[in-house]
């Protein structure tokens, strides 16, 4: 058994996601469903169609919910799936760093691979050059 991956972004986000880390990695370490909400979609068929694939990607060691930014629609229909006693952490601030190492440590049990997503999705920003490097401001 393993950690499902449920990706529930707004459209066509997700499945670009997707699609660039198994470019990037090869194949996918772990059970994934990709929902792309459109503005135009109906809210409760996307909503059961989510909660359809949570039990489908299931298999007794939870899931791990991934959205694109907090607060809006597809991270709100993530929010109306949790509780109920099921092994499910939400995950928001999706970038393909964080896609990434969730697939390179898709062994671990599913508070710790919330935790890779987390530190995955921050490691992944960078500023370049460094503010070191710069000038300073001249505040003339």
């Amino acid at each position: 058994m393993s950690v499902g991956l449920l990706i529930i972004t707004h459209a066509p986000f997700g499945k670009a996601a997707l699609e660039a880390a198994c470019g990037t990695l090869g194949s996918l370490a772990l059970s994934t469903r990709v929902i792309d909400i459109h503005s135009s979609c109906n809210l409760e068929q996307e909503r059961e169609h989510a909660k359809t694939l949570l039990h489908e990607l299931d298999e007794g060691d939870g899931v791990l919910l991934l959205t694109d930014l907090y607060g809006a629609t597809p991270s709100n229909i993530a929010c109306s799936l949790m509780g109920g006693g099921q092994k499910r952490v939400l995950v928001s601030g999706l970038n393909l760093a964080m896609l990434i190492r969730v697939m390179n440590y898709a062994d671990e049990k599913l508070p710790a691979l919330a935790e890779r997503a987390i530190n995955g999705g921050h490691g992944g920003i960078h500023r370049y050059p460094p503010l070191a490097q710069e000038e300073p401001l001249n505040h003339a």
